[in-house]
């Protein structure tokens, strides 16, 4: 399935700027289910796969998907497949999409939309990052609560829009993140050559062909 982008002519005032005339803005918990983390008793963990895997905070998130370390076998608040893992303590507003059941701990929320897709709320997050991170309060560790997360205003196109956003964004992220694997394995191989091929450990010389 291809593609077409054309520009929009027709705009509305909204409290977030300008937008088209057939988007919505509305609030965050009028139209998502926000679930607050909740950390299981510590004697729970383990690290060998024992129970339902378990995300403290925003220490395990990846670029798109966390990477898992530990496990607990009491989750007590737990992510669906698909939705948005949102950090709510320092750093505020860094997200994740649940690839899989997680147990979420008290530096997270799940966001899910109700009637929605997702990874187009997982995409604008990224976008609104600095206006999310001003919400947060606190003077040592900011700290965002549900209530702020339940009126923060967010744009909502119709849903095929939102699918073909998310879609498109999703593609150009898969792509720079294979440019930056082959960036790394590139940068690797030249630290491994500088050192050998200075320490005459590898030798090289010149063929005719």
């Amino acid at each position: 399935m291809g593609f077409e982008f054309y520009e929009e002519r027709d705009f509305k005032d909204t409290e977030l700027g300008p937008l088209p005339v057939d988007w919505e803005v509305v609030r965050l918990g009028e139209v998502a289910e926000i679930i607050m983390g909740q950390s299981p008793p510590g004697e729970t963990y383990n690290s060998n796969g024992k129970g339902v895997p378990f995300l403290q905070g925003k220490a395990e998130f990846g670029n798109i998907y966390p990477n898992v370390t530990k496990y607990t076998t009491h989750p007590i608040k737990t992510s669906r497949i698909g939705s948005i893992l949102f950090s709510v303590r320092a750093p505020v507003g860094d997200v994740n999409i649940a690839d899989r059941e997680y147990c979420i701990g008290r530096g997270l929320a799940c966001i899910e939309l109700r009637e929605g897709e997702n990874e187009f709320l997982f995409y604008y997050f990224n976008f609104a990052k600095e206006k999310i991170e001003k919400l947060g309060t606190g003077s040592t560790f900011k700290a965002i609560s549900k209530s702020e997360l339940q009126t923060f205003s967010i744009p909502l196109p119709p849903l095929e829009e939102q699918k073909a956003i998310a879609e498109v964004l999703r593609a150009i992220d898969e792509k720079l993140q294979k440019e930056e694997e082959y960036k790394k394995a590139l940068q690797n191989l030249f630290k491994s050559l500088l050192h050998n091929l200075m320490s005459g450990k590898i030798r090289v010389r010149r063929t005719t062909s």
